[in-house]
């Protein structure tokens, strides 16, 4: 389970439920932890993320969670359910659309 002291950092770092798509908001979402708790009982921020509820019983459908290297939610959809859609939510991070996936490799010569 969450600490109640991680929780206002998770709100505050997912704005909402990371679900690609889904634009509840945080205060109406439940903490998710993208490792299950279950086969790893530690509960770390960086494993945290938010999820309304019937986005967060999904995980229990074959869908599973985990962190990219910028630290963003990916959804991964069982395999028959798998066809090339989105797997990050940007709707409550706008600004991530306005940057672009090479910005931290340009040359500044």
């Amino acid at each position: 389970m969450a600490l109640l002291r991680q929780c206002p950092l998770d709100l505050a770092k997912d704005r909402g439920c990371t679900f690609p798509g889904c634009t509840v908001p945080a205060h109406l979402c439940e903490t998710h932890h993208c490792n299950p708790y279950a086969t790893n009982p530690v509960t770390d921020i960086n494993d945290l993320t938010q999820a309304c509820g019937p986005n967060h019983k999904m995980t229990e459908q074959g869908w599973t969670t985990r962190k990219n290297q910028h630290a963003d939610t990916e959804w991964i959809p069982p395999p028959h359910l798998d066809f090339g859609q989105p797997r990050i939510n940007t709707f409550h991070h706008p600004e991530k659309l306005l940057l672009g996936d090479d910005d931290d490799d340009q040359d500044d010569s």
